[in-house]
């Protein structure tokens, strides 16, 4: 779990308690500090006064104990100053986590936090995934939906979100992308429409690359549209929900 300690990313670090409860795994608290940002009293190790900062690592477990009360025991705090992005892949790997959790670092354009910092810069570094999260965690996940164009890429989102998440019901969107001329009157072509729904579904089912027990589960929703721009970008700016984004290995 990323946090820069802010109410902001309250929701994040309840959906990781959750999860780390849900999964019983070890969750891993983590601070980084940009030193270019930050004054040296904040690493300053000489006995603290009430007239002096804490170190981060202090501030830190105090705000996640007064915060999370009993579940703190399950979490595991660290604390560390340089560049953000370099300290967060340093630390997801060697903690081998399973999942990186951060929460939405603004209420403005979330495309140009994501795709132009820290967490860009971590998701391509890192092999594990990471999940965004917006809404309040009040249960575990029931319903997923994942973009796909049926590419290796794709796939192995769509495995790794099944991995993570299989109690979860699953529905694999694609959008056919077409000239916006033709656009409406495809969309009132809904026999052409059906059609290829029925052929992604009997896809899916075949897909060796799929898990067995993914291949029967997994819904299929099909719809026209034109892609401009960046469509991770758009889709950042648009949901509401959480966003979990899942790197392909380079190699593959």
């Amino acid at each position: 779990m990323a946090t820069d300690l802010t109410p902001r990313y309250d929701r994040a670090l309840d959906r990781a308690v959750q999860l780390a409860r849900e999964s019983q795994a070890e969750l891993v608290a983590v601070h980084v500090m940009d030193a270019a940002d930050q004054s040296g009293s904040m690493f300053d190790r000489r006995e603290r006064s009430w007239r002096r900062v804490p170190d981060p690592a202090e501030r830190m477990r105090w705000r996640s104990q007064r915060d999370l009360a009993e579940a703190f025991e399950g979490i595991r705090v660290i604390a560390a100053q340089g560049d953000p992005a370099e300290q967060l892949v340093a630390h997801a790997r060697s903690e081998a986590c399973d999942l990186i959790v951060t929460g939405a670092a603004s209420a403005e354009s979330m495309s140009r936090i994501l795709f132009g910092s820290t967490v860009n810069c971590v998701a391509r570094e890192v092999e594990q995934p990471i999940l965004v999260v917006h809404d309040r965690a009040f249960r575990p996940y029931r319903e997923i939906v994942v973009a796909t164009d049926f590419s290796d890429a794709s796939i192995a989102g769509l495995q790794t979100a099944w991995d993570l998440f299989p109690q979860a019901a699953f529905t694999l969107f694609h959008a056919y992308d077409i000239p916006s001329a033709a656009l409406a009157d495809a969309r009132q072509d809904g026999r052409a429409l059906l059609a290829m729904q029925e052929d992604m579904m009997a896809k899916v089912r075949a897909d060796d690359r799929l898990d067995a027990r993914l291949r029967g589960k997994v819904s299929v929703v099909a719809d026209f549209g034109a892609l401009i721009g960046s469509t991770a970008k758009r889709l950042v700016e648009a949901l509401e929900g959480d966003l979990l984004i899942v790197r392909h290995p380079a190699d593959a």
